[in-house]
């Protein structure tokens, strides 16, 4: 992934988290985690992975909506793995909520609902595209996502997931 499509895709999340707390009715006196104490989250070690440059992030306040977002993009050769955490306040999105299942297979892609450190995920492979993304809810408070481009099957977004210390993520929001 290109930098700049990096950044448009960075901050379409955070408006997409913003929009969601705000029509969830996010008003709130809780804070977000700051950024900086999401960074340890996105740096993983995966054997022929190179993180390019270093994980960043954003934490927005407006009003009382707020988000706060890191991430991190690595490379082995022509596959791009970007990880990215955001605390939105516990409004967690509709596809990770209320415990339902989800299992859709076509020639375009596969879904799945599943669970990932005893987590709820949603499982997403394009086999066409070669790529996919992992999207974990953590503690209903923190949004994980895993996503590669360029990769041959799910298992390197189920061993970058395998990386992260979700409890310890889980731990932040009390």
């Amino acid at each position: 992934m290109r930098p700049k499509l990096i950044m448009v895709k960075s901050f379409a999340l955070i408006f997409l988290a913003l929009s969601l707390t705000a029509l969830l009715g996010a008003v709130t006196r809780a804070e977000v985690v700051n950024f900086k104490q999401l960074l340890p989250f996105v740096e993983i070690k995966l054997p022929g992975w190179s993180m390019q440059g270093k994980p960043d992030g954003t934490t927005v306040k407006q009003g009382d909506m707020m988000v706060s977002e890191a991430r991190a993009t690595y490379r082995a050769g022509d596959k791009t793995l970007e990880v990215t955490v955001m605390d939105f306040l516990g409004k967690s999105f509709p596809f990770l909520g209320e415990g339902q299942l989800v299992e859709v297979e076509s020639s375009e892609e596969t879904v799945r609902s599943s669970k990932v450190q005893d987590f709820k995920a949603i499982e997403t492979y394009r086999p066409r595209e070669h790529n996919g993304e992992l999207n974990i809810a953590v503690a209903d408070r923190f949004w994980m996502k895993i996503e590669g481009d360029g990769i041959d099957s799910f298992e390197v977004l189920k061993t970058a997931a395998a990386q992260i210390d979700l409890k310890k993520l889980a731990g932040l929001a009390k």
